[in-house]
């Protein structure tokens, strides 16, 4: 098997369907072409007006209190349905600037992007991630929380893993520390399987998801969970045949715009019709190795952000990080670490990522 960390340091990324890079087939984006590359519109800029990072009334959490899954809606203490749009951390242990980690940015963000949630992205199996650095990984992924929670903001705590069913017991011991520490806390959602690889559901996913829920649901009985699914979470038709027991519990989907197209909303659809709740928490658009090419297809994203809108599907997206190779990333090199992040700062995908924040 391939390693993970040397595909990410030889392609500089690693969102959903990296490994498309060498050829896995899990990543077959279904004999579909490329759609072509869109010019920005006014509309998919943003604005780059700036408030600042202060307080400026009731925050996202004030508002919208404890989440619920009822049927194929996330809600919130008021029963309406809420649609969460953030932004995922890079790979923490390759995040080197630390931007989210920082208290104000997320704050700037909340204010300025309308950012609503934050995704802690925390790898698990490369040289010095979780399995190695324990310690370090957890301590970054406790400073997001805590910063969440300052802000007012919902946070996705990632075991950010391909191959999390083969450390199904560190997961269980991971998730019971947090969910004894943050279970009381309405921001918090976990997230225990980022993007398994062409597993089997039945036999594999989903008694890891059980094991996984049941030392969360000792701690915290109603946190969200969102669910990772089969091949790279695109696979959701395979959950939505036989979902697992519980309350409050969403099924991850993963979308890269120049990759997946109306074929994996097909797939979502039927999902959905089958009762299944999704959350889309990584997307770029870009393609499925995160933008090497530094192409953009913008009008593919658009018809996902349509359908996820119509929808009220909440969604985190790849990546708030200053490298300088692929479109995924949101920032430029230059940027700094606190916000401000003006459309000079903004690359790749960044300025339509904003305009999505932003929207309505």
């Amino acid at each position: 098997m391939i390693r993970v960390d040397v595909l990410v340091r030889r392609a500089g990324v690693l969102g959903a369907c990296a490994l498309l890079l060498m050829g896995a087939p899990g990543c077959d984006p279904g004999g579909a072409s490329s759609p072509p590359p869109a010019t920005i519109d006014p509309e998919d800029m943003g604005s780059d007006d700036d408030v600042g990072a202060g307080d400026l009334g009731p925050t996202p959490v004030e508002i919208h209190g404890q989440l619920e899954v009822a049927g194929t809606e996330l809600r919130d203490q008021n029963g309406e349905r809420v649609q969460l749009k953030g932004p995922s951390s890079m790979w923490l242990n390759w995040e080197n600037e630390g931007f989210a980690q920082n208290l104000e940015a997320l704050r700037w963000m909340r204010n300025n992007w309308r950012a609503t949630v934050t995704r802690a992205a925390m790898g698990v199996e490369p040289d010095g991630a979780y399995l190695t650095n324990p310690d370090k990984a957890r301590g970054q992924v406790e400073q997001i929380v805590e910063n969440a929670i300052a802000a007012g903001v919902y946070v996705i705590i990632d075991w950010h893993d391909h191959n999390a069913h083969q450390h199904k017991d560190q997961a269980v011991q991971f998730f019971s520390e947090m969910a004894a520490k943050y279970g009381n806390k309405p921001n918090v959602i976990y997230e225990p399987f980022n993007e398994p690889l062409d597993l089997d559901w039945q036999s594999t996913l989903k008694p890891y998801h059980e094991a996984v829920i049941a030392a969360i649901r000792a701690k915290d009985p109603d946190n969200v969970i969102v669910l990772g699914t089969p091949n790279w979470s695109q696979d959701v038709d395979r959950a939505a045949a036989s979902p697992v027991e519980g309350t409050n519990l969403l099924y991850t989907l993963h979308f890269y715009a120049c990759t997946h197209t109306d074929f994996l909303r097909g797939k979502a659809e039927g999902a959905r019709a089958k009762g299944l709740p999704l959350f889309v928490t990584e997307w770029g658009a870009t393609h499925a190795d995160g933008g090497t090419d530094g192409q953009v297809c913008l009008d593919a994203a658009r018809l996902w952000h349509e359908w996820m809108n119509t929808h009220g599907i909440g969604w985190t997206a790849w990546k708030l990080d200053n490298c300088g190779q692929d479109s995924s990333c949101i920032l430029a090199p230059h940027a700094p670490v606190a916000g401000g992040w003006t459309s000079t700062y903004l690359k790749g995908h960044g300025v339509f990522v904003r305009a999505r924040m932003q929207g309505d």
